[in-house]
């Protein structure tokens, strides 16, 4: 201690002399500086003595802040100073490399890291090009990261991140860090030299520092590895690949925390965890308050999220390589066997974790290995239901019909989740590589035939009561005032919002002539959407105490409105629908004897097909008028916002604009393909399955439906479409299940009774049969027998406006486009 307060004091001592003395050249004080360095190192042979308690650190940063001054005081770029040439020509920097390497005295190293670090950062002049700079940096990179847990670690990362940073400025200098390799030849012959392999000293330098239990320490080295990898330069990321363990490496510790995730954790933890890179602030002593395992499985997805951001900014070949082991490491080795198990727990927590990851990967190369991981690289068409090649998309496909509801769920979710991620490949092998050979088409049927159906579906559509024309009308004055203000929940997979009609997107281009339109084609339809028929609040003229037995049909109903409106809707529900009948007959007309693809409607006949979806249910099935919802417009404005969407996402690929016919694709028999075919039974089956499968198959199938590829669209939204005999379309099924409710409907006498009293409990109106059993009441077995039935009849009415907004807004948006 007494030798330590010496050494400051005489420290002290000299620095005030030097004020006073007279002033001095800088070249001359900078050579004493260094002098008085090297002569420590030949009259100290102590090696107990620290480095704190020696003047070394007060020689250095003076030469440090000489060089600064003189740099700053000649003011020109790249001029060289007097003292600056001296530490080039005399090696300086080489001899405090050789001193540091010993670390002698004690925080020797340390000490010239931080010189180091310093010179290069303050010192505006290019030093790296120079020889006997990059020499010594190259030398006292090699020297970092020798040692785990080394005291020295704070000063080495920051020495390595200040490289990194100079390299990135100018990436040529990256090859003075590349030691090419020396050819070593047999002695005593002119034998062939053997050659050893290149080193990328920095590269390996930093892997090792990843690795330290300092997070801070750790965090700049990831950083220093993405600068270095993002470099252009073809030969560092050739050197980076092939001569250091980088992919291996940082795979390597995604599947180290893999493993350490838990695996007995429900599926909403493992969802709503949510991680960045860097920002890992989870600790144990908080794991109580949140789940077991959490802070493992925050450790994964920060790591996955690093990665994949690692990827995105990366040399194109270096992301790939990385990806591809990725793929190789945790997707091939730990996530298939998992997937694949026959173990429905195990099956439901891997398929939520895959699903997570999902969600987490953004950059366009580590997307592209999931998706090929999942659905296989194979874009040729499928052949047949039961004979696709990939076994775990295959398998995927088969878990969407399992007996167990929750595998079911899980894996209907991770397909809901690829259709949101914007990766080409996806839509191809799901949805259309066996719509491109439009060998579903029929194309034997004339046109005329198509359109006489269509007139009859219109004029059976347009014969409505006047009630309905009334509510018709009331449903367009809410459209054009936009007077409702009920506050909405809207579900979006597993995201929930709060919105205000007043605050739903506007589409600036939707002209007058096209709210004409959908005066035309709106019916009395709820503003609960298929995705959230729950939790409402409760509407003014609806109380719990309603009696059921008063409740009057909706034939009855309607009449009543009928002689309550004093004629005025009778006589303009007479005109709209003479109006509507001759304009059909002015179409046929028309087109009589006209090469109207059947492909692609017009835009006269848009309101046909919106009116086909909108009036698939009978009038006795449908409830949302009963419990005065606000109507159609929210279908309406959200489908605008989401094609919008769905628009930019897929605009990069450049999808045709008419319905394509490749020879390569078409099956024979036609086969949809195996995810269009799964999701047509599970509608097939809607009255049979729970409200929580049926709301997410509709809203898969809604999701299609907004893609803008026109085979699809074709095959999805045109009721009117001729097909082969033996094809399934979406309308065509979904024709089925109304007959299904038909028949229900007039076997049922308390049918709309149930079908209101459903709706209620999903809206939170009136207590659901759980929590009667809850409060012990016991329920009447006559209301909710059919429960399951009926929810399943509402989600299809909502789905039914869903599906006549969405044919809307592509038919305005493709007429915008013209």
């Amino acid at each position: 201690m007494k030798k330590a307060m010496f050494n400051k004091f005489t420290s002290f001592i000299q620095q005030t002399v030097d004020v006073f003395s007279p002033n001095i050249a800088p070249y001359e004080e900078f050579v004493y500086h260094w002098k008085s360095v090297t002569n420590y190192f030949l009259d100290n042979k102590d090696g107990g003595v620290r480095i704190e308690e020696t003047a070394l650190p007060e020689h250095l940063m003076a030469m440090l802040r000489i060089l600064q001054e003189e740099e700053s005081n000649y003011g020109e770029a790249g001029t060289t100073g007097a003292c600056l040439e001296y530490l080039l020509q005399h090696r300086l920097l080489e001899t405090l490399y050789t001193l540091g390497r010993t670390d002698h005295p004690p925080g020797m190293k340390q000490l010239v890291l931080s010189f180091f670090t310093k010179a290069l950062s303050r010192i505006s002049h290019p030093l790296l090009p120079h020889i006997n700079v990059h020499r010594a940096i190259q030398r006292m990179v090699k020297a970092c990261g020798e040692t785990r847990a080394a005291p020295t670690e704070k000063e080495e990362i920051e020495f390595l991140c200040t490289v990194c940073a100079k390299i990135k400025t100018d990436p040529y200098l990256v090859n003075f860090f590349i030691e090419s390799p020396k050819k070593v030849s047999d002695s005593g012959a002119v034998g062939q030299a053997q050659q050893s392999k290149q080193t990328f000293s920095l590269v390996d330098a930093l892997l090792t520092l990843s690795h330290s239990e300092d997070a801070r320490v750790s965090v700049k080295a990831c950083e220093g590895l993405m600068l270095c990898a993002s470099l252009p330069e073809h030969s560092a990321a050739k050197a980076l690949i092939h001569q250091t363990r980088f992919c291996q490496t940082l795979a390597a510790i995604l599947c180290e925390t893999y493993k350490k995730v838990p695996r007995m954790v429900s599926p909403e933890h493992i969802m709503m965890s949510e991680a960045k890179w860097g920002f890992d602030d989870i600790s144990e002593r908080n794991e109580q308050n949140s789940f077991e395992g959490k802070h493992r499985l925050i450790s994964f997805l920060s790591w996955l999220d690093y990665c994949d951001q690692l990827i995105a900014v990366s040399n194109p070949t270096v992301g790939e390589a990385l990806a591809a082991e990725i793929h190789r490491q945790l997707l091939t080795d730990h996530f298939l066997a998992q997937l694949m198990q026959p173990s429905e727990s195990g099956a439901i927590v891997a398929t939520f974790y895959i699903n997570r990851c999902l969600r987490t990967v953004n950059s366009p190369t580590l997307l592209k290995e999931f998706c090929f991981f999942l659905l296989g690289e194979d874009r040729n068409v499928e052949l047949k239901e039961g004979t696709h090649h990939h076994p775990l998309h295959k398998r995927l496909i088969e878990r969407c019909n399992h007996v167990s509801e929750e595998v079911c769920l899980a894996t209907l979710k991770l397909f809901d989740t690829l259709l949101q991620k914007e990766e080409e490949h996806i839509y191809h092998c799901l949805l259309i590589r066996n719509l491109l050979g439009r060998n579903y088409l029929d194309t034997e049927s004339s046109p005329q035939q198509v359109l006489k159906s269509a007139d009859r579906s219109e004029l059976d559509s347009g014969g409505t009561s006047s009630s309905n024309i009334q509510r018709h009308d009331e449903a367009q004055q809410t459209v054009h005032d936009g007077t409702a203000n009920n506050t909405l929940k809207i579900t979006d997979g597993d995201t929930q919002r709060e919105c205000n009609n007043d605050e739903l997107p506007q589409d600036p281009k939707m002209s007058r002539e096209s709210e004409k339109d959908l005066t035309i084609i709106n019916e009395s339809s709820s503003n609960i959407t298929s995705k959230t028929l729950q939790h409402h609040s409760k509407s003014p003229g609806i109380s719990e105490d309603d009696g059921l037995n008063q409740i009057k049909p909706p034939a009855e109903k309607s009449s009543e409105k009928q002689v309550s409106s004093e004629g005025c809707h009778d006589e303009s529900a007479h005109k709209v629908e003479n109006k509507e009948i001759d304009n059909l007959k002015c179409e046929k007309e028309t087109c009589e004897g006209s090469t109207i693809k059947p492909a692609s409607l017009g835009r006269s006949e848009v309101h046909k097909v919106v009116n086909c979806f909108l009036s698939l249910l009978p009038e006795e099935a449908k409830s949302s008028y009963q419990t005065a919802d606000t109507g159609y417009d929210m279908y309406l404005r959200d489908a605008h916002k989401q094609f919008a969407i769905q628009e930019t996402v897929c605009q990069p690929w450049d999808w045709p604009k008419q319905p394509l016919d490749v020879k390569e694709f078409k099956t024979y028999p036609f086969y949809e393909g195996s995810f269009l075919h799964m999701l047509n039974d599970k509608l097939c089956h809607l009255l049979d399955q729970s409200y929580a499968v049926n709301l997410l198959v509709t809203a898969l199938i809604a999701r299609v439906a907004l893609v803008s590829h026109p085979n699809l669209h074709e095959f999805l939204l045109e009721p009117f479409l001729p097909t082969v005999s033996g094809t399934r379309t979406l309308y065509s099924v979904l024709c089925k299940v109304a007959n299904d409710i038909k028949h229900h409907q007039r076997t049922d006498p308390t049918f709309f009774q149930k079908l209101l009293m459903a709706r209620k409990q999903l809206l939170g109106m009136v207590p659901t049969i759980h929590s009667l059993r809850r409060n012990e009441k016991k329920p009447d077995q006559q209301w909710f027998e059919d429960q399951g039935r009926m929810e399943a009849i509402i989600v299809l009415e909502e789905f039914c406006k869903e599906l006549s907004a969405i044919t809307f807004v592509k038919h305005h948006a493709a007429v915008t486009r013209v």
